[in-house]
């Protein structure tokens, strides 16, 4: 989700292929079974097409936070854990703003604040969203080297607005995720990251970094719903030798990013998701159990700085809608266990705390003045567990 409200954004992809997008939304309602698990959403379209936020009250951030000196989520993982960071850093913003590549929607400058985020929280895989598509994945690896202060080389797959990038060898030939449509829309950044054998045997890791669309009405959440089909029919088909990127048994993966799982709204993606639960099985196939011991994944769910109650990833305070859980990294539990894991907040460190890892109280912020966050970096340091 970007800086437009989530019950009332346009989507930026629907203005450039209205035609194509109309086709995809018309096709949908043409062949979709009726979703047993959500009677909200049905089949023919409802008179009301904007969800209406609950109230604040509800689902409300703590109403006094409390900063805390406490940091120790912050502590880097052994040699032996992967720390993975997914964030939608709002269209470009990380980028110099005369930067000619910079998107048409950009409107923050974060570069300053993106370096300190990065260089403090130093993850090992990163998951980005609202990335400008005409970007080269060879420029934002080396953008990513120079920010991280050239600890390490990066490199970079690019698909769409998504990006997922490691210091680690990524392997995008033969592992892109397969959609059953020309349509770009469907598209998400998909790798396989080669772990250095020497630290973690000869296993690896397989990643879905995702942006679903945004926006309450019927069409956007048919198309969510659609976007979440398509990957776990992806995953069903690798990990059955089925399709073109076939998966080792028992290789662990993640999904992750920005699903834009709205409280106001049905939000199907979500049981597509974890439970394998594909809406349109005549169009990709039956539902299955997507973890490798036939169980469902896992919402790793992570609160504030790993304190509190607090598990939002956006928020906006002028917004008549709710500080939500948008982004999620889901995972397979049968081989990965998550060690530590937070929604990263500046804004409740103390300054003792920030200065110890060089950040600033607003660096998650993208105006400070308007309680506007827009969306949250989520962080999970995982280890590998042995299969099922």
């Amino acid at each position: 989700m970007s800086s437009v409200s989530p019950a009332t954004a346009v989507s930026r992809w629907w203005l450039r292929w209205p035609v194509l997008l109309l086709a995809i939304t018309l096709a949908s309602c043409a062949r979709s079974n009726a979703l047993t698990a959500e009677p909200a959403l049905a089949d023919t379209e409802p008179a009301a097409q904007v969800p209406t936020a609950t109230s604040r009250p509800t689902q409300a951030p703590t109403p006094t936070a409390t900063r805390s000196a406490y940091d120790g989520f912050l502590q880097r993982p052994p040699e032996a854990q992967l720390r993975v960071m997914t964030y939608n850093v709002h269209w470009d913003s990380i980028f110099p703003a005369d930067d000619p590549l910079s998107h048409d929607l950009r409107e923050f400058d974060r570069q300053g604040a993106f370096a300190r985020i990065l260089r403090a929280v130093q993850p090992d895989i990163l998951c980005l969203q609202e990335i400008n598509q005409r970007r080269l994945e060879d420029d934002l690896a080396s953008f990513l080297t120079h920010v991280s202060a050239g600890q390490q080389s990066w490199q970079a797959v690019h698909v769409r607005d998504t990006l997922i990038a490691s210091p680690f060898r990524l392997v995008e030939q033969d592992y892109q995720l397969q959609t059953r449509t020309i349509l770009p829309i469907l598209d998400q950044a998909a790798a396989l990251i080669d772990l250095p054998d020497e630290v973690f045997g000869p296993t690896d890791l397989y990643m879905v970094c995702a942006h679903f669309k945004s926006g309450g009405t019927y069409g956007d959440v048919l198309l969510r719903v659609r976007q979440a089909d398509a990957i776990m029919a992806h995953l069903r088909d690798s990990a059955s030798g089925q399709g073109g990127s076939d998966l080792a048994v028992g290789t662990p993966y993640l999904v992750l990013g920005d699903f834009n799982i709205y409280d106001t709204d049905p939000a199907r993606q979500r049981i597509t998701l974890l439970q394998g639960d594909i809406h349109d099985e005549g169009g990709y196939g039956p539902d299955w159990s997507p973890d490798w011991d036939g169980t469902a994944l896992t919402d790793a769910l992570p609160t504030h700085n790993d304190l509190g109650d607090d598990r939002y990833t956006w928020r906006a305070d002028a917004s008549p809608l709710n500080p939500g859980v948008l982004d999620r990294i889901f995972y397979t539990d049968s081989v990965l266990q998550v060690e530590n894991a937070f929604v990263f907040n500046t804004a409740l460190m103390t300054e003792a705390a920030l200065a110890r890892h060089s950040l600033q109280w607003d660096d998650v912020m993208l105006v400070a003045s308007a309680g506007y966050f827009d969306h949250l970096p989520i962080v999970a340091d995982f280890s590998l567990q042995p299969g099922p």
